[in-house]
Parts: C-alpha cells; structure tokens; sequence
C-alpha cells in the first residue's frame, strides 16, 4: 500500500516518526509530507519517501515551478482546479507558491491513502479534501479539538464544512470522540487507536529503586511551552511543598516561546534554586532525564492522551496527571498511578506527599502496573497493526 503520511514538518514529532517507520517495516511505501527543518534528516527504514518543503525564498521558487510543471504535464484538469483553489486561498504571490510546494505533491504520487495527522491542516489546506482522489484519514488529537476551534471560528467553520467529507478517523483517546460530534464528524467513522511507544522503552530500565522520604525527591513535567499545559499550577503545587520543607528538585522540560509566565512563577515563588526549565531536549536526552526522574507530574488542563506520561509509565517512573482528557483511560488512581483534579494546586501537593510517604511496595506496584498498561493497550508494533487495518477497511 502506498500511505501518504501529512505531518506538515520533517522532522516530525517522535510518535509519529515511529508510527511512519513502523508502518513502512510492514512493507508499505509511506510518503511523508512537510516542510524541512533538518537538511539531512532520514527516518530509518527505507520505505519512506520525503516530500520537503524548503525552507528557503529561492528554494520555495525553483520547487514550486517544478512541480507546478509536473502537474500541469500529467493532469492538467485537475491542475487548473487545485491552481484555482490555491489561488483563491492566498494573499500574495509568494503564499501562492508556498502553499503549492505543501498542496501538489500528494496528487502526484498515486496514493492508496491520504493520512492527515493534524485536523487544523484540513481547514487551512481544503484542496486535500476538495480534490484529493484517494480516501482521507484524519487524526484527531488534543489541542486542535479541544480549544483551538473554540477561540477560533474560522477553524470550528471549516471543521463543520470538512468534517462530514472525511473517509474515516483516528482518534488518541474516546473522551476526544466525543467533542468532535459537535463538529459535523460521524462517530461511526471513528476509530480510536491509542498513542503508543516502543517496546525498547520498556526493556531499558529495570523497576526504579525507590527513594525514601528523607531523600531529595527528582519530580519532572515534560511537554511544549503552552497554557493548557499547567505549569503555573504545578508550580503552585510545588511552592506548597517548598514551605513544608520537603527536599525536592522539579525539572520541566518545555519546549516552546510561551515560557515568559513559568519564569516569572518561579522567580514569584522564590523556587529558583529548586525548579530548573529547560526549554525542549532532543528525544534521547527527555529519555535520559526521564530515567534519573523520581516521579512524572502531568498538570494539564486538557489533553487527548500524553505521549510523555506513557514514556514514563514505560521508564518505570511513576505518575501524577490531572484527570483531564483522556488521561483517565490510560492512568487508573491508585493502581498504575495517580489522578488529580485539574487546576488544583492542593490535590497535586497533596498527591505527591502521599506518593513520598507510601511505602516502596506500594510504589513497586504502582510501576509494575503502569509496565503492564503499556504493554497491554500501548505498544507500537500494535498500534502500527490497528492502522494498517484502519487503512485497509477504507480503502
């Protein structure tokens, strides 16, 4: 089969660079689709074919007009159809060119199937949707559902208008199935396929000595720099464990502009010597940090289901997570780790001394469960199987 993977950046994030090798491992040819930020990146296998965007004016120029001559060589009908559309859809004659180098590729590749991973993509790129032939997936993911049409009515329009001409849809977690009813989406399209990691992670440590109370406890949050992220309130949870003397170091790892307001907290809060931010890491290195890291805290307000907190179940580091999103389908309290009420710096402190002052069998077996939750429902090589069915019920 052939897979059109559209992640709008190349490299793109790890779960989905897992998910393109892992489905080009399964003999398919997966092309993916984005614009290059790393010159010389390769995915590993073979099977993956990668249509860049350049970065540069020039580089955007000369790709433009080769493509535009392909297209107009080999389907010129179609050609003066996307043409028009592209036209209508930009402002000047450089978003022209740009939004050709991102539009025409798929239509030249004779794809099976047209996977686009991000739903804003569909209402800022509707040529796909409009004129694409092949059957189009749609994932549906976190932020692009859970706020992003709500503070933005040009979104949650296209999303109505679109939505209802989607083959088929991938969901993270059931809880984000149903916001998207309200979007014209059919639920019996919907096909909910978890985030997942790869066995590796599970095979890299072994159960995680525990510290004892009288230990300096190494708490980490890991994600992108964002509001719906609820750092400040992981924040305010820690200055409560700072005035109660307990030994800690809180690492967040963010990557990401909007860092202004955790500085300014942790400045705020006198916590300069306890919490360290570091803004984004290369994959290896979150690794690396989640393997010396104590205890995993997820404080946000919203999410489709963390790719982060299952690394770290993974890891064998035990988690703290809001009970927002989906979070509640993959942590159950108390048996594979814990859940706090959103915005409730309280809870989260309180959560944290319970976890300091439980004993080490009882957090064995919190590490233990959380193994096996992975293993069970959120490993790749699985994951990679369920949409190679998804993708052959659509087609």
């Amino acid at each position: 089969m052939k897979i059109g993977i559209y992640t709008g950046t190349i490299p793109p994030p790890v779960f989905i660079t897992n998910l393109v090798n892992g489905l080009a491992d399964k003999n398919n040819t997966v092309m993916v689709y984005g614009k290059a930020s790393e010159r010389n990146y390769k995915f590993s296998s073979s099977a993956v074919i990668q249509r860049k965007v350049p970065i540069t004016k020039l580089g955007i120029i000369l790709y433009s007009l080769y493509i535009h001559a392909r297209l107009i060589i080999r389907r010129p009908n179609l050609y003066l159809a996307i043409a028009k559309m592209i036209s209508q859809n930009s402002t000047n004659w450089i978003q022209f060119l740009n939004r050709s180098c991102r539009v025409f590729s798929p239509f030249l590749d004779n794809l099976d199937i047209f996977h686009i991973q991000w739903a804003k993509t569909l209402a800022d790129y509707p040529e796909f949707i409009e004129q694409l032939d092949c059957p189009i997936i749609l994932s549906l993911r976190g932020s692009h559902i859970n706020y992003s049409p709500l503070a933005n009515e040009h979104l949650a329009n296209g999303y109505k208008k679109y939505f209802p001409k989607v083959s088929g849809f991938h969901a993270v977690s059931d809880s984000i199935t149903r916001e998207t009813e309200i979007y014209g989406a059919d639920l019996r399209k919907i096909t909910i396929i978890y985030p997942a990691v790869k066995r590796e992670l599970i095979n890299n440590k072994s159960i995680k000595k525990m510290n004892d109370s009288q230990k300096l406890l190494r708490i980490i949050s890991v994600g992108r720099c964002h509001w719906i992220k609820g750092y400040t309130f992981a924040l305010d949870a820690i200055s409560i464990l700072n005035n109660k003397g307990v030994p800690f170091h809180y690492t967040i790892i963010a990557s990401g502009k909007d860092n202004e307001n955790i500085h300014y907290q942790i400045h705020d809060l006198g916590l300069k010597e306890s919490v360290t931010f570091i803004n984004g890491l290369p994959h290896d290195e979150v690794i690396e940090a989640l393997l010396e890291s104590d205890l995993f805290l997820l404080p946000s307000l919203e999410e489709g289901i963390s790719n982060a907190v299952l690394e770290a179940m993974a890891l064998g580091v035990p988690v703290i997570s809001t009970d927002c999103g989906g979070m509640g389908e993959v942590i159950r309290n108390g048996d594979n780790g814990y859940l706090v009420p959103s915005r409730d710096p309280n809870s989260m402190a309180s959560a944290i001394l319970n976890f300091i002052n439980s004993d080490n069998n009882n957090k064995s077996k919190i590490v233990y469960n959380a193994r096996e939750t992975i293993i069970h429902n959120h490993l790749l090589s699985h994951q990679v199987d369920q949409f190679k069915s998804l993708y052959n019920s659509i087609v």
